[in-house]
């Protein structure tokens, strides 16, 4: 069985969690030490699902994805007493960390937990105008600071299944920033900052879309010309498709030198990949 990891219960103080990027947590200014890999993995699944319980057969599956231990459940409930005293705060009559009838559930509020501030930011620019949206969802994708979760606990399945779902939403917010960005004429910074995101994810159309955009407003015709040339060859030797509608007549706008005259082209289905 494993033995508590924490330090003696902390003092109370201003608590920072991290899930954008590597997974992190603050007390004001200090770093807390997070314990062995498997305590990690507890704390890592119950702030994925912040405020939610999470079951004991959840958290199970997330430590041990073959063949868990008969001393499993103990073994978990070491982690969160761990857990419990290295995130000790005043209020005894809501702890922080709980057991309730569907699990355990960790109280975090939204300015504390950069995943739930990054949500919320990109929720309050949904439906609003580009002027609005853009510093909005330029807040949210500055909270990030590298890869979800760190490469350790991508070792679990089931954490790097949320890996990739939250990379999937930064992707998301950062076309939908790009595209409120070209509506105010920010056309050469993103052109430069979407290059890498287009080499990382060649077959989504919407970066491929503003790319194209960013670089004809940016006044580099040519290359943005040479972008849909280069997707529509690769939309058909990957997967036998044509490039959307919106995204050809873009092409042909440009092309005419009138690319202005062409409103911007949404996401094509719904995640923004190459039409299905």
């Amino acid at each position: 069985m494993p033995r508590p990891s924490a330090q003696p219960v902390a003092s109370p103080g201003e608590l920072r969690f991290s899930l954008l990027g590597p997974l992190a947590v603050h007390r004001d200014e200090r770093a807390l030490p997070l314990g062995p890999l498997k305590q990690r993995v507890v704390l890592a699944t119950l702030l994925g699902s912040a405020n939610s319980p999470v079951s004991v057969d959840t958290l199970t599956d997330a430590i041990w994805p073959e063949e868990p231990p008969r001393t499993a459940r103990k073994n978990i409930q070491v982690y969160v007493s761990a857990l419990r005293a290295l995130l000790a705060d005043d209020d005894v009559e809501r702890p922080r960390l709980r057991h309730t009838g569907g699990g355990y559930v960790l109280r975090v509020a939204e300015d504390e937990l950069d995943l739930l501030a990054f949500r919320a930011l990109v929720r309050a620019a949904e439906g609003q105008d580009p002027r609005t949206a853009a510093p909005l969802l330029r807040r949210a994708l500055d909270l990030w600071q590298g890869a979800p979760l760190g490469d350790d606990l991508r070792q679990s399945p089931a954490l790097a299944e949320e890996a990739e779902r939250l990379q999937l939403r930064r992707l998301a917010a950062y076309e939908s920033w790009a595209e409120a960005e070209l509506e105010l004429g920010g056309a050469p910074a993103v052109a430069e900052g979407l290059r890498d995101l287009v080499e990382r994810h060649p077959l989504r159309e919407r970066l491929q879309c503003a790319w194209m955009r960013a670089l004809s407003g940016a006044g580099r015709q040519p290359e943005a010309l040479a972008v849909y040339d280069d997707y529509r060859q690769l939309l058909a030797r990957e997967l036998g498709l044509e490039p959307s509608g919106a995204m050809a007549a873009r092409y042909r706008a440009i092309l005419a030198g009138d690319a202005g005259a062409v409103p911007a082209a949404g996401a094509a289905g719904a995640t923004g990949t190459a039409r299905t």
